[in-house]
């Protein structure tokens, strides 16, 4: 099993500098049709995670950017994104201060002939350390008849506070718009 995940995790690394910068902002049918089965994404983000949780409470994380994905056939696809962990206000997390950063990650989608599917609710295991200046990292799995979609992310913090644990993360489309994430006051 290990050495499946690190296969992965090689051939993910190296197909994520192949989803070019292409843009199909305009799903059809004949794209869905064209894509095949298997679409490999890159995606950059930036964001703030914030709150007080230890188990209960609320630590929120809130990210904006874009995926752009590439199918075997080299058919390409590109959304602005929104991304979101920390929903539920009980759950197996620790988190504490406030972080500010800025990511890159990969994701493998499979059996999957509309990559639109590639949006959606992930279960994620994550963790992000930082006093002034740290790193963090999410994986994510997302498990739907047929598809299997897996995203692995690596980020640069910037603030104080330390998070780690397993929750909800969401990929939503974020409706063309270039929002910055939220300042804190």
């Amino acid at each position: 099993m290990k050495k499946l995940l690190v296969v992965l995790a090689v051939g993910l690394a190296g197909m994520v500098a192949k989803a070019e910068t292409a843009d199909m902002s305009m799903m059809t049918d004949d794209v869905s049709m064209q894509g095949g089965r298997t679409w490999v994404c890159g995606m950059h983000f930036k964001g703030t995670s914030k709150g007080f949780k230890i188990i209960a409470g609320k630590f929120k994380t809130t990210a904006y950017g874009t995926l752009k994905c590439t199918s075997f056939n080299g058919t390409k696809w590109s959304r602005p994104v929104k991304i979101t962990m920390g929903a539920h206000c009980i759950g197996p997390q620790v988190g504490l201060g406030w972080l500010k950063f800025h990511g890159i990650g990969g994701e493998l989608s499979l059996f999957n002939a509309d990559p639109d599917v590639i949006l959606g609710k992930y279960l994620a295991v994550n963790g992000d350390a930082a006093v002034i200046i740290g790193a963090g990292s999410f994986r994510a799995v997302k498990v739907g008849w047929p598809q299997l979609a897996m995203n692995m992310s690596i980020k640069l913090d910037a603030g104080l506070g330390v998070t780690v644990g397993l929750d909800h993360l969401y990929i939503s489309e974020n409706g063309g718009e270039v929002i910055e994430p939220p300042t804190p006051h």
